[in-house]
């Protein structure tokens, strides 16, 4: 799963048209590596001015002496966390074009509307996640593409997923801990 963690000021993404153009958007970058629509999650986060603090002076403020040098304090800043964990970027070739996507996906929303951004990505670990209470297939398998056509989790048969049989990943019963 994807999960984008989008820390604005109210003013910015205000409106349900945006909120859905932008995270449609993001979505395609995913579905585009043929991960199932709904293992991308988007949250808006509005946070006040008078708790989202760029070095120390509030971000959007009015312009203040305190704030020089650096960027202009009247600006509304974005920050992105962007969490993965259905795929990992194998190499640094993929990284680039990945993290390009990203660009070309935000310009619109964040850079072309005078905003200053700043993202993270982090790839978390696979075995910890699970949907529905089920782990998810592998990519590519049989099970993982019925979960993309069908655009959710349902109940899959291990070897459909990648999952071999005994493997406490797999959703069957842990022994102690």
């Amino acid at each position: 799963m994807p999960l984008w963690m989008i820390y604005h000021p109210p003013t910015a993404f205000n409106s349900q048209a945006t909120k859905t153009a932008l995270a449609q958007a993001i979505t395609k970058i995913y579905t585009a590596a043929n991960l199932p629509p709904f293992y991308v999650n988007v949250l808006f986060v509005p946070i006040q001015p008078t708790s989202f603090f760029i070095g120390g002076i509030p971000r959007p403020s009015a312009p203040s002496p305190t704030a020089a040098p650096g960027p202009e304090s009247s600006v509304p800043f974005i920050r992105i966390t962007i969490q993965n964990i259905a795929r990992t970027l194998p190499n640094e070739e993929i990284r680039d074009r990945f993290l390009g996507r990203i660009d070309e996906t935000l310009k619109p929303f964040v850079q072309d509307m005078g905003y200053d951004c700043e993202y993270s990505v982090e790839e978390t670990r696979r075995d910890l996640w699970k949907i529905d209470g089920l782990v998810p297939p592998m990519p590519g398998t049989e099970a993982e593409q019925l979960w993309t056509r069908e655009n959710k989790s349902s109940k899959f048969e291990p070897e459909k997923g990648g999952l071999e049989k005994g493997n406490p990943w797999n959703g069957e019963k842990l022994e102690k801990l």
